[in-house]
């Protein structure tokens, strides 16, 4: 149940954080790419790539949240989580955690190195929230890893634990041999005859 919560707690805040940077790297590629005229010459700026990358990773990220919200919710509710389906949930989960947290650790990393000495609020802005981005799918593969491994408990469909579960296995026997075999020779019931009684 704890690892319900913390991943709703996650994958909310993840979603969040996603609109956040989506307006703030929409806002800076609609600032950036603009057309000038003046005195008969005509230039156009285009934004920087990695601004109209992050506006990619901000929808892609909330394309993983939704997904990732959604589907272990609606096999779990539906009743019908086969241990197939929670490998294939549970394999989908750490690749798209996974190419989530590679996106922001670029995105991230490029942009700071393109704004080496310059300083603008947008673009500070944009590098926080892509490295509490990063942070936050980092933290939701560990999670997701350690669900799999059967180390965190969880009923949602993809968080199972992968392993085959061998306590539904009969238990093994104590001997070798059944019980029956042990006796070497047959015990007679005791009967009292009618002579030892009146005695």
């Amino acid at each position: 149940m704890v690892l319900n919560i913390i991943l709703y707690t996650l994958l909310g805040t993840s979603f969040v954080f996603a609109i956040v940077e989506l307006g703030l790297s929409a806002f800076v590629v609609s600032a950036t790419a603009q057309q000038y005229d003046a005195w008969g010459y005509s230039v156009k700026v285009k934004a920087p790539a990695i601004v109209a990358f992050m506006v990619f990773a901000s929808l892609w990220t909330m394309i993983i949240t939704v997904a990732a919200l959604v589907l272990p919710w609606y096999y779990t509710r539906k009743g019908s989580v086969t241990p197939k389906l929670n490998t294939v949930l549970a394999a989908s989960f750490v690749a798209g955690y996974f190419v989530t947290m590679v996106f922001w650790l670029a995105a991230f990393a490029d942009l700071a190195t393109y704004l080496d000495y310059i300083s603008n609020e947008y673009y500070d802005a944009m590098v926080a929230f892509a490295v509490l981005l990063w942070l936050l799918f980092l933290a939701l593969l560990v999670f997701t890893i350690l669900a799999m491994c059967g180390v965190m408990a969880s009923d949602w469909a993809g968080y199972q634990p992968v392993k085959k579960n061998k306590t539904n296995a009969p238990a093994e026997p104590a001997h070798d041999l059944p019980m029956s075999t042990y006796s070497a020779t047959p015990v007679a019931p005791f009967v009292v005859s009618s002579s030892d009684a009146e005695r």
